[in-house]
């Protein structure tokens, strides 16, 4: 009798794609694989068949699948899954704030993914055939925790992706709150998460950059009719006035300002048509009167409208609310959650090693998490942050990175109230917006190499970024501190034996903002361009000694884009 039961215990197990002893294999369960016949329904009886066994081990044999991402499929507790030689392949056609999860759990225990390539078809604004909307955002795993639940011990390694558009790894710890802040102790981290030799190129949810679509809007002659068309297309087109008319020796600028009036201290530029002489394209101009035909503008916010010197042409625009126009549209109008092909939000003892990643957006994003070791990892570039320590982490250790920027924004990134982190030994290169630390508590950057991270400033329209605060070209230091606080305190920060090689566009090797406490640079060698450290004129916090070329140069805060207002 007994004999009898174990076989048909058998025979049921094998019926719902398993094997004895928690064994399961794909092939049970009779997929397709062919790379175009959708096979969700086959992945879903074998993971829900290893779920109702409380977890096993796994078996997705080589071949080609097809997901179509319609509804995700469950990832479960006590499981090793094997992908080694299989190619997924995600739907190749997704329209406006398309959004896909492939694999999700929640309170996810002991769980491991080995192998496996997964292809999809982010948005690329020098592709001729996009065929995914900017919006679109498509993450693999995607392992999420509740306020009482556990997730604990998952590890990822050996996946290899191309062009996803979103994280392939997404672990999410709970807070009960809206917003993180740094005092947030409202947090169940979800622990013990290892990423590991993962290759994950031109991947994660895909960003424009700052002023990116506002510069190819402002300065078309510069760009292709198909790159003004698609900057048409995707930007804020309620930000857009047309039918400008400006005369000769008048103060008044003339459109239809009933419906949608522009207030006074409201930010504006004009573009797209000849300008009076002193009006320069681009640049920042405030409204100082504002009436249903008319505004006036000024140099300054609460200034004297402007005389102009000449009339503008017939065909001349202006877009209004500058610093949303250009700081708020660096991601997609309606992009979905998550950020970088790696991102681990709220989340304790992670580990990233070994890794190989670029992205359309941000590479990485590490938030809000405790006891980091992110080493020995290529970043082979970015179109916005390279690496990305954000807001809120503690406790993170930064050692034998290669990371290279590619003319992306900022190569390197320790966000709001970062504390306790050593940055040791890593190489960052070819960045566009130097690398950034906002408000640090204990930090240590020694050892490091900083070669031409300031590419934004290139005077080339294929490389650089205007400023809409002068319609000029930007400029930034290889290394800049700020805060986010008004008067909020920064440090102590040890910056030594660290090499930095500028370019002739950097603004600085290192700026410090006001603040600081028990903040040392000691050991470093300045090359290049430049080897000036700028530092506000009552800030004596910095103690600086044995810096090769090294000029300090004392002043009002010079930062132009993170600075409090």
């Amino acid at each position: 009798m007994k004999r009898i039961s174990l076989f048909f215990l058998a025979c049921i197990i094998c019926a719902g794609c398993g094997r004895p002893d928690g064994v399961f294999h794909l092939a049970d369960c009779h997929p397709h694989a062919d790379g175009v016949t959708d096979d969700t329904p086959a992945f879903r009886r074998l993971l829900e068949a290893v779920d109702a066994a409380g977890g096993g081990t796994v078996t997705i044999p080589p071949g080609d699948y097809f997901l179509c991402g319609d509804e995700p499929l469950p990832l479960p507790s006590n499981t090793a899954v094997s992908a080694v030689g299989a190619r997924f392949f995600l739907p190749r056609t997704l329209g406006d704030q398309a959004r896909i999860i492939l694999f999700e759990g929640r309170d996810v225990v002991n769980f491991s993914w080995t192998g496996g390539f997964f292809r999809g078809y982010c948005f690329h604004p020098d592709g001729t055939e996009n065929t995914w909307e900017p919006n679109v955002t498509t993450r693999i795993f995607v392992v999420s925790t509740s306020e009482k639940g556990t997730t604990d011990r998952l590890t990822f390694r050996d996946i290899r992706s191309e062009r996803v558009a979103g994280a392939v790894v997404n672990v999410i710890g709970y807070t009960g709150l809206e917003e993180d802040t740094a005092e947030n102790t409202d947090i169940n981290f979800a622990t013990n998460v290892s990423v590991e030799n993962c290759t994950l190129l031109q991947t994660g949810k895909f960003m424009w950059d700052y002023g990116y679509l506002w510069q190819l809007l402002v300065f078309a002659e510069d760009y292709t009719p198909a790159e003004v068309a698609m900057a048409q297309k995707y930007f804020f087109s309620e930000l857009i006035r047309e039918k400008i008319r400006i005369s000769d020796g008048s103060d008044k600028v003339y459109f239809n300002n009933a419906s949608d009036p522009l207030p006074a201290d409201q930010t504006l530029c004009f573009y797209n048509d000849r300008l009076p002489a002193n009006i320069v394209k681009g640049k920042r101009y405030y409204v100082a009167e504002s009436t249903p035909e008319y505004v006036t503008v000024s140099e300054t916010k609460g200034g004297q409208p402007i005389v102009f010197d000449g009339a503008g042409g017939g065909q001349l625009k202006l877009i209004s609310n500058l610093w949303h126009a250009f700081m708020d549209l660096y991601a997609p109008a309606g992009a979905g959650p998550g950020k970088g092909c790696i991102d681990l939000q709220r989340c304790k003892n992670t580990r990233i090693t070994g890794c190989t990643i670029s992205a359309l957006g941000d590479a990485m994003h590490v938030y809000c998490s405790h006891n980091n070791l992110i080493a020995n990892n290529q970043i082979l570039g970015a179109r916005m942050g390279a690496f990305f320590l954000a807001e809120y982490s503690k406790n993170s250790t930064i050692t034998g990175n290669t990371v290279d920027g590619t003319n992306g924004s900022r190569v390197l990134s320790i966000e709001r109230s970062n504390e306790d982190v050593t940055l040791v030994g890593n190489i960052f290169r070819n960045g566009g917006r130097g690398c950034w630390i906002n408000q640090p508590g204990n930090l240590i950057i020694q050892g490091n190499i900083f070669v031409n991270n300031t590419t934004k400033g290139i005077k080339d329209p294929r490389q650089g970024r205007r400023d809409f605060k002068t319609g000029d070209w930007q400029s930034f230091p290889e290394l800049y501190f700020s805060t986010y606080q008004k008067g909020a305190l920064y440090g102590p920060v040890i910056l030594s034996d660290n090499i930095f090689v500028t370019s002739p566009e950097a603004a600085a090797v290192i700026h410090f903002a006001e603040n600081g406490r028990d903040i040392t640079a000691s050991g470093n060698i300045f090359k290049g361009a430049t080897g000036l450290v700028l530092m506000d004129e009552d800030d004596d916090s910095v103690r600086l000694t044995d810096n090769a070329g090294c000029t300090v140069r004392k002043g009002k805060d010079p930062s132009v884009l993170f600075a409090n207002e």
